[in-house]
């Protein structure tokens, strides 16, 4: 007997036809459950199928995320692609996973702050490129997800043990031997991160003066670190620390994400090092998958401690010999399509260095102007970068009103 698990009217449109574009600029798709329903996530699977052999896919320690998983896993199995579903957890996990076993695409659910996304990785666990999501769009949009009955629907495959795992590989960017460290936070990936610091060898305690201490992101990608006189140091901060390290044990080449603060070019130019930008530069993908740094929060907070250990250094010091830089986000609300704006902000500078990989990079009077679509919201976040706070908070409330004029004039 066949039970049908999903049927679509002939004249019936797509859920997906509520998105101009199914990808917002951060590679993933957003909306409120009332968007992404379990039948967008049932056609995305089904849409996935056709373009790719294998696909991993994981979901957050929430029941939406894994109800989204689910009806994802029923359309990628009944278009015959081999599906294997692993308990991930944390978006850094899943990342993880992607590059172990290096499958085609892997799709990740997760819960951003009430909100739920879908983010789509390659087999380095980085955001799919333009091409891809442009396929993804075109099948998507066709209309013609067929019956599909249990029958038709394979069982996938599963991988346990992933975030113990990812944690394990972790430990191994360094040996501890015992060094003291605390990690705030009772997330999953908080929890992923004391287990890579344990299995290094490491003592985690709880937090005290004169120790250094980690907090990490919901998904377990960025990292900040509060210093021995309990000091805390923004993840940007942090990245900009961990390349110094890097390029100090004579490496000459790091891979970095397109946000990254503009600081670790003048940190690289001391080593005679280089930067190389995901999106912008070739090659910087698969160099980012092979360094111990900025993959994720645990293999970099391993790296750091067995450099502090190693050379009895501490984390004040270093941030001394950082560049002086300082960095003022801040988020601007508008009604037109944010990519057509990034473009129109784009054509309008001239005279100065800009670089638009989906993330708009200016070299502005006084520093560096970086403006990206805001998460899960109608906003573009602009991100002032200056020698004081004061300049890049000037810089930042510059590109709000140049952004603003540009999505009023859009509108006209």
């Amino acid at each position: 007997m066949r039970t049908d698990i999903f049927h679509r009217k002939p004249d019936l449109s797509p859920d997906t036809l509520a998105y101009p574009l199914l990808f917002n600029e951060l590679n993933a798709i957003s909306g409120g459950v009332s968007e992404i329903t379990p039948e967008l996530a049932m056609e995305l699977g089904y849409t996935v199928g056709e373009i790719a052999e294998r696909v991993a896919v994981s979901y957050s320690d929430h029941s939406v995320c894994k109800l989204l998983a689910n009806a994802f896993i029923a359309g990628a199995g009944s278009s015959g692609v081999q599906i294997t579903e692993t308990d991930a957890g944390f978006f850094a996990a899943a990342a993880y996973i992607a590059r172990t076993f290096l499958f085609n695409l892997s799709v990740f659910f997760e819960n951003d702050g009430g909100r739920f996304r879908v983010r789509m990785i390659d087999k380095y666990g980085l955001p799919i490129e333009r091409e891809l999501q442009r396929k993804i769009e075109f099948y998507a949009h066709r209309a013609s997800f067929p019956r599909v009955g249990a029958a038709d629907t394979l069982m996938p495959k599963s991988i346990t043990g992933v975030r113990e795992v990812f944690s394990l590989s972790a430990s191994g960017k360094g040996v501890l031997d015992g060094f003291a460290v605390s990690v705030f936070g009772k997330s999953a990936a908080a929890e992923g991160l004391r287990y890579a610091l344990d299995a290094s060898g490491a003592r985690v305690i709880p937090p005290k003066h004169g120790v250094v201490a980690f907090s990490v992101s919901d998904d377990g990608e960025k990292l900040c670190i509060r210093d021995e006189d309990e000091r805390w140091h923004d993840d940007g901060h942090t990245m900009a620390l961990l390349s110094l390290i890097h390029f100090s044990n004579g490496e000459q080449e790091l891979a970095v994400p397109t946000s990254a603060p503009s600081a670790l070019e003048q940190i690289a130019a001391e080593f005679d090092g280089r930067i190389l930008r995901i999106g912008r530069d070739s090659g910087a993908r698969e160099i980012f998958v092979s360094q111990n740094v900025l993959t994720d929060a645990a293999s970099s907070a391993v790296f750091l401690c067995a450099f502090l250990l190693q050379t009895g250094d501490d984390v004040r010091r270093l941030m001394r010999q950082l560049p002086s830089f300082t960095l003022v986000s801040r988020e601007v609300t508008v009604a037109g399509n944010r990519r057509e704006i990034l473009s129109h902000l784009a054509d309008g500078i001239s005279g100065t260095h800009k670089e638009n990989t989906g993330e708009l990079r200016v070299c502005a009077d006084g520093g560096w102007v970086s403006i990206s679509p805001a998460r899960s919201k109608s906003a573009l976040r602009v991100t002032g970068e200056s020698i004081n706070e004061e300049i890049a908070s000037e810089l930042c409330d510059l590109y709000i009103e140049k952004a603003r004029a540009v999505d009023k004039t859009s509108h006209k």
